[in-house]
């Protein structure tokens, strides 16, 4: 597996893309994986709020590829805030739907496009969610050098309907990684940022992310909000399995 490019934990990033993780490199056929997730963010502030919370999540996530240029994702998370009143607030997320496609290559360089939908099931009056449809769209690079790898992206976040709901905003988005391979260790640093508008203010964000396993896997990501607006703090543990279908026989 590549290093990630749009890592994926929306829940506590705001509101970051899971689905433009590009299929693995060099895949054949049909293949996919799925983790069981949990993970913690102090001093998170969602969209369109003014009050910071400590926010956990725990829940799934399931991505699928065709070869090695079509990969689609989906993510929910069950979500526990507790504001600085002590009071605690628990319910269902969002649900996240991803897609990622290379569109060419040219040697070690390869080009895509990304695009997400957030599905509102998260209910807007306990601040979980904010009773909208969101969607993210853009596009990336990527290079692999042998065992090491980097990525540049840029996209933009419709938060909401433009034409109707008050909870309307359009977001540019901005991310950066670079990681290496060795044995079953996948390890890389990764830059997310969500530009300044009108109606939320910047959200920046660097860290670090660890994968160990092939078949079976182990994978931890952390990072620190580098503005205001971010989340202190960002810790998630992913334990899941990947594998394919196998090829069918020859002349089949």
């Amino acid at each position: 597996m590549p290093v990630l490019l749009f890592a994926s934990a929306p829940a506590l990033a705001e509101t970051w893309a899971p689905g433009w993780e590009e299929a693995p490199s060099g895949a054949r056929g049909v293949g996919g994986e799925a983790a069981l997730l949990v993970g913690f963010a102090p001093g998170f502030v969602p969209p369109f709020r003014a009050a910071e919370r400590d926010r956990t999540a725990a829940g799934v996530a399931v991505s699928g590829w065709l070869g090695d240029r079509v990969r689609l994702s989906g993510e929910w998370e069950w979500l526990t805030d507790r504001t600085p009143a002590g009071e605690t607030i628990s319910g269902p997320g969002d649900v996240r739907l991803g897609t990622a496609v290379r569109v060419v290559s040219f040697g070690p360089v390869r080009l895509g496009l990304g695009w997400e939908a957030k599905l509102p099931n998260a209910t807007n009056e306990n601040e979980l969610g904010t009773d909208e449809t969101d969607i993210t769209f853009g596009a990336w690079a990527r290079l692999d050098r042998g065992p090491f790898r980097a990525g540049l992206a840029a996209g933009l976040g419709v938060l909401g309907n433009p034409l109707r709901y008050a909870n309307q905003d359009d977001v540019p988005l901005l991310a950066a990684d670079v990681g290496g391979a060795v044995a079953a260790w996948r390890v890389g640093g990764l830059v997310r940022a969500e530009l300044p508008t009108a109606r939320n203010p910047a959200r920046v964000e660097a860290g670090a992310r660890v994968r160990w396993g092939r078949r079976w896997f182990v994978e931890a990501e952390g990072a620190a909000g580098l503005t205001p607006a971010a989340a202190d703090g960002r810790a998630v543990v992913r334990l899941g399995v990947a594998g394919s279908l196998p090829d069918p026989p020859v002349g089949e």
